[in-house]
Formats: structure tokens, C-alpha cells, sequence
């Protein structure tokens, strides 16, 4: 079997609506069962797992469930209040509520899904109860949603770090920037819809005794991922200890300060963990395994000899990697188009001046994008099934988050502070 027969039962698996990673196995099986290579067939399984072990992998678990015991401890209802007591007044304020509140559980769970399942149903609902139309509720939760893969933790961070070794510290440090950003804009953009639309403002009373109690009940939510960041920033401890810090802490206070956490509630935390987990890490390994494919057709250095006629001009190269990454984020998942391409378009980011940190945000947003636009993006899917709305609906109504997830990405890519000042600042990359 050649590359096109890989890439032909890859899409045939891909449209009978099988799990991404299950397809990625099966065609890099069936790839090396019908050419006859049987010694790499068996050696697929080691492939597979050298694909996870990867040291810095293990700080996603460890996120995973840290995000898991704090929307447990009801940190999403104090974070969802205290945003409330914040822009709830404004034209558009429950919307505003939406992407702030979408910011700040970012810190929590470093994963978009994560972001969708916690609060998707509630915010999309929610809306249309006070006069907001479902697919403007529905898109604006899905975009907002996207600050969960950007704003550390991030497990897409730690991927691109396992795959291209670039220190985990800067690159959280780096998308502290952008994912403020598009916090920024999104907010913009729901203000002037709003506005022209007349989406009604949420009717809470704002006195400075109830900002401070509703700061303080959000507090420990807030002060996590400040500590984490901090800490990796600082040196006191790695990426991965960061992670299991994490947990000590959120364990510390569901159980001691908050106490609304129950030993009854261990269990389900641990199997919703335990099963994101795993299906991340399947993901990991079947990207892997199709990597491995692609290096014995020697299908990188095709790309590289594709690209290197290419202008080294910088706007011409960061137009050319987020086109090709825009076209693989609508296909694959974003862990598994960093896993395949990231070392396939690195050399040509540096020759253009590109520094992997910010090469790296670039190639992220880029990806994140991919979970919100069709036919594969996760995202998409998961809040048209919440908003119980159609696909060509919800996409349309994205269509201007879109726009300006792509316009974040230009910035990124030209201008360089955006992403690589808070790294310098800190001594993460030389200046």
C-alpha cells in the first residue's frame, strides 16, 4: 500500500464516524499489513507508545483532574457569579458573563471540552431565557470556549512542548498575551452585536461589599493558575509537579476551605479523569503510530522540498503555515496536527525568522480555530448538540469569531512581542 491508499482508508474510516484515534490506528495497521511489512507491524505497538512516553505528558493527567475537582467543589458557580457581579450590567452582560467567565475557568481546566461540559449548557440556555437568539448563544459559547486550549494549563501547550522541545514555562508565559487578547476582542464583538441587536442587560445589584465577597468566594479558582505559572516561572518546581501540585491544592480546598467536596465524590472525579485521560493519550498514540507512516513514505521531507521554494519573506511564510494548519485544524484534532506537522514547518518558521515560542502560540490558535469550523471540529459539534441547532447554522453565526481568531493570528505571527515579551521578561528566552 503507497500514501494514497493510507490516505483513502483514512477518509473512508473518517466518514463512517468512527473515533478519530481508532482511524488513525487502523490505516497506519492496515498501511503496513498490505505492504507486506510485517516486522514494522509488530513494531507498531512500541511506536505507539513511545508516542506517550513522553515525560512532560504527564502533567495532562494531572491538569485533567484538577479541572475535574474544581468544577466538582462548584468553583464554576463562585467564578460564574463573581463575572456576573463584574460586566453582568452592560448591554449584552449575560454574553460578556460568557467569555469572562470562559477566561477565567480557562486556568482551571486548560482544555476547551472542558469548558463546553461545565458550562455550555447553562450559558446557551440561560440566554435564550432572556432574549438572546440560540445561535448567537450558542456561537458565542463555542468561540469563548477556545480560551480553555490557549490560556495555561493548556495540555495543546504541553504537546507541541513534548514534540518540539521548547520549555513549557515560556510557552505559558507566551499565551498568557493572546488568550487576553481574544478575551478582549470576543468581548468587543459580543458589545457591538449587542448593541445592534438590543440584547437586554442582566438586572444585579453591584455594591462594593458584594464585588468583595463574590472576589473572595472566587478566589481560590482565580489565585491557581497564578500560583502554577508563577511557580514554573520561577523554577520552584517543573511542569509535571506543577500539575500534581495542582491537585494537592484542589483537593485541599474542596475538602478543608470550601468544603464542598465529599469522599463520595472521589470516585466519579477519578473516572471522568482517568477516561479524558485516556482518550487524549490513545489520541497521543495514534498520532503517533500515522507519523510513523508518514516518515517511512518520507512524506515530511516531501512537504519541506514543497515549501522550500517558498518565499522567505515573513508575512508570505506566516500566511502559507496558517493556511496549511487552518486546513489541517478542519480535519484533525489539534493534538494530532502539532504531533504530524509541527517539526514539518519549524524549519521553515526559523529560516523566516519565526522563534519557536512564537511559532508555537501561532500554530496553537491556529489548531484551536480548527475545533470550531467544519467537518471535524470538536467544538462545533459538541455545542450544536447542547444548543440542539445545525451545524450550517451554528457555523455561520461563528463566522465573525472566526474573523478575528484569524486576524489574532496575523498579529501573532508579525508581531513578535505579543507573544515572546513575557518570556524575556522573565528569563524563560534569551532577549
Amino acid at each position: 500500500m503507497d500514501i494514497g491508499g493510507f490516505i483513502l482508508v483514512f477518509l473512508v474510516l473518517l466518514a463512517l464516524g468512527l473515533p478519530i484515534a481508532l482511524v488513525m490506528l487502523l490505516s497506519s495497521t492496515a498501511y503496513f499489513l498490505f505492504s507486506g511489512n510485517l516486522l514494522f507491524l509488530r513494531m507498531l505497538p512500541e511506536k505507539m507508545f513511545t508516542g506517550i512516553d513522553v515525560f512532560v505528558l504527564m502533567a495532562i493527567p494531572f491538569f485533567l483532574l484538577t479541572g475535574e475537582i474544581m468544577n466538582k467543589a462548584n468553583l464554576t458557580d463562585r467564578l460564574f457569579d463573581f463575572c456576573n457581579l463584574i460586566v453582568g450590567r452592560v448591554r449584552g452582560g449575560l454574553a460578556q458573563v460568557n467569555v469572562v467567565s470562559s477566561m477565567l475557568f480557562a486556568g482551571v481546566t486548560g482544555v476547551a471540552l472542558g469548558d463546553i461540559a461545565s458550562q455550555g449548557r447553562m450559558f446557551i440556555y440561560a440566554m435564550e431565557r432572556q432574549g438572546y437568539d440560540r445561535p448567537f448563544s450558542a456561537a458565542i459559547t463555542a468561540a469563548s470556549a477556545l480560551m480553555g486550549a490557549i490560556i495555561p494549563p493548556s495540555t495543546i501547550i504541553i504537546v507541541y512542548c513534548a514534540v518540539t522541545n521548547v520549555s513549557v514555562g515560556a510557552m505559558f508565559a507566551a499565551a498568557i498575551m493572546p488568550g487576553i487578547l481574544m478575551t478582549v476582542v470576543q468581548m468587543a464583538q459580543v458589545q457591538w452585536i449587542s448593541w445592534r441587536k438590543q440584547y437586554p442587560k442582566v438586572e444585579v445589584e453591584v455594591t462594593p461589599r458584594k464585588l468583595i465577597l463574590g472576589f473572595r468566594d472566587a478566589f481560590f479558582a482565580i489565585i491557581m493558575p497564578v500560583i502554577m505559572i508563577r511557580g514554573i516561572i520561577l523554577g520552584w518546581f517543573t511542569p509535571t509537579e506543577a500539575a500534581a501540585a495542582c491537585v494537592v491544592y484542589s483537593l485541599v480546598i474542596g475538602f478543608v476551605f470550601l468544603r464542598t467536596l465529599k469522599l463520595a465524590d472521589l470516585g466519579p472525579i477519578l473516572s471522568t479523569a482517568s477516561m479524558d485521560t485516556a482518550r487524549l493519550f490513545f489520541i497521543i498514540a495514534g498520532a503517533s503510530a500515522m507519523s510513523w507512516v508518514f516518515a517511512m513514505e518520507n512524506l515530511p521531507m516531501v512537504v519541506k522540498t514543497m515549501l522550500a521554494g517558498v518565499s522567505h519573506d515573513l508575512l508570505s511564510v506566516v500566511l502559507i503555515i496558517n493556511l496549511f494548519f487552518l486546513f489541517c485544524g478542519m480535519w484533525l484534532d489539534a493534538s494530532i496536527a502539532i504531533i504530524l506537522f509541527a517539526p514539518v514547518v519549524t524549519p521553515l518558521a526559523l529560516a523566516a525568522g519565526l522563534h519557536p515560542v512564537q511559532l508555537g502560540i501561532m500554530l496553537i490558535v491556529n489548531c484551536v480555530l480548527g475545533l470550531i469550523t467544519p467537518p471535524v471540529g470538536n467544538v462545533l459539534f459538541a455545542v450544536a448538540n447542547i444548543a440542539k441547532i445545525g451545524i450550517g447554522t451554528l457555523g455561520r453565526a461563528l463566522l465573525p469569531f472566526i474573523a478575528s481568531g484569524a486576524l489574532i493570528l496575523l498579529m501573532i505571527g508579525l508581531w513578535p512581542d505579543l507573544t515572546l515579551a513575557l518570556p524575556r521578561y522573565f528569563g524563560l528566552i534569551k532577549p
